[in-house]
């Protein structure tokens, strides 16, 4: 349960400590993240193309929210289907930059585990790059 609570709040999956995006919020660069997490180490993009999966979870995330919105509308209102496609599509462009994060958020989750021990070693790693 906690990880799907860090995937929704941005926390980085393995220590879920640092933020998983860049801070503050800028809406020309949605996507912007740190190389890696400044506490535990993990690099958010382990290879190119990481991200591919992400398209699917948003299409799912996507469809989990919006079908049951048309359904409700198309038998619930008077509204015609060009109607129920402009409402569809005014909710999906409101929700759209939420639901690209959390789909990148929730991949990156299921991908990597929660580690308890990766701040320690992070820093003893550190400490003898230091050295």
């Amino acid at each position: 349960m906690k990880k799907w609570i860090n995937a929704w709040k941005y926390n980085c999956p393995r220590c879920r400590k640092s933020p998983l995006f860049t801070q503050p919020f800028d809406i020309s660069k949605p996507l912007e993240m740190p190389y890696a997490c400044s506490t535990c180490g993990q690099l958010y993009e382990p290879e190119p193309g990481y991200y591919f999966g992400a398209m699917f979870i948003s299409y799912l995330i996507s469809c989990a929210i919006l079908l049951p919105i048309a359904l409700i509308l198309n038998f619930f209102t008077a509204l015609t289907v060009n109607g129920i496609m402009v409402v569809i599509m005014l909710i999906g462009a409101i929700l759209f930059l939420r639901i690209l994060r959390l789909s990148r958020s929730v991949w990156i989750h299921i991908m990597i585990g929660y580690d308890p021990k990766a701040v320690q070693r992070f820093q003893e790693r550190k400490k003898k790059a230091a050295v």
